[in-house]
């Protein structure tokens, strides 16, 4: 098993971060501008759940970090980059592990791309979606962010990416990463520049162990760390229609 902390709350936050079902058929963009957080510099991040060879894969890995250890409703994690008025051509960064228009060469930014929100309006594809809102400065992310991706010492992402493609990919005896401390890159990424700039984006794990399930463990169940720590909590919204398992 993995060395995560468990919560001691006995309930989930669902005030400050909220179930809000579809509305309809609405897609993943429409559902976003319908819950999307008050503008200002606060920080946003957009998680997804995929339906995927490689999001199920994500899904399943991430169930050493659940008491019941079952699959996680979260494959992706990513930043808003910066918003613009029609909000599939806002811009988002991340690492993923199946990027729209190939890697590249990954070592020239440590794993990190821009796309746009578009990417991810298909709800049949993303069935499961949140926004949750981090109470530190926008700006000093991205600057973080520009120096992370020429600081491969502070995290190899490029060392990530290969193992967790092994895994997802079935390569010979390739493990579980997690099993080795080795986080999801989108979210290992998230949580060191978030840390860099004093905000703790997965308290129950090791920032380099980090996924997604963990900072969903955060949003729905820290919230009294983040008062303790005279801090804000994650705020937002989110969208669960699809598990692989059910009771």
């Amino acid at each position: 098993m993995l060395n995560i902390i468990s919560s001691p709350a006995e309930t989930p936050n669902e005030e400050s971060f909220r179930p809000e079902p579809r509305v309809g058929t609405e897609n993943n963009l429409k559902w976003l501008a319908r819950n999307w957080p008050a503008s200002g510099k606060q920080t946003k991040l957009i998680m997804v759940g995929g339906t995927g060879q490689i999001s199920f894969r994500l899904r399943v890995a991430q169930s050493h970090i659940r008491h019941d250890l079952t699959p996680s409703s979260w494959s992706h994690i990513m930043l808003v980059d910066e918003e613009k008025t029609a909000l599939e051509k806002t811009t988002i960064k991340e690492i993923s592990l199946n990027p729209v228009n190939g890697f590249g060469f990954p070592p020239m930014t440590n794993g990190v791309k821009e796309v746009t929100l578009n990417e991810y309006r298909n709800r049949s594809r993303f069935p499961n979606i949140a926004i949750l809102g981090i109470p530190v400065d926008l700006d000093a992310v991205r600057a973080t962010l520009e120096r992370f991706k020429k600081q491969r010492a502070a995290l190899d992402s490029v060392d990530l990416i290969l193992r967790w493609l092994g895994f997802c990919w079935g390569v010979a005896h390739s493990p579980n990463p997690l099993m080795d401390g080795m986080g999801i890159p989108s979210a290992a990424l998230l949580d060191v520049v978030l840390g860099a700039v004093g905000f703790d984006l997965t308290p129950g794990l090791e920032s380099r162990s980090s996924c997604p399930e963990a900072v969903w463990q955060a949003a729905r169940w820290w919230r009294s760390y983040y008062t303790d720590q005279n801090q804000t909590e994650i705020t937002g919204a989110y969208c669960v229609s699809h598990k692989l398992m059910n009771f």
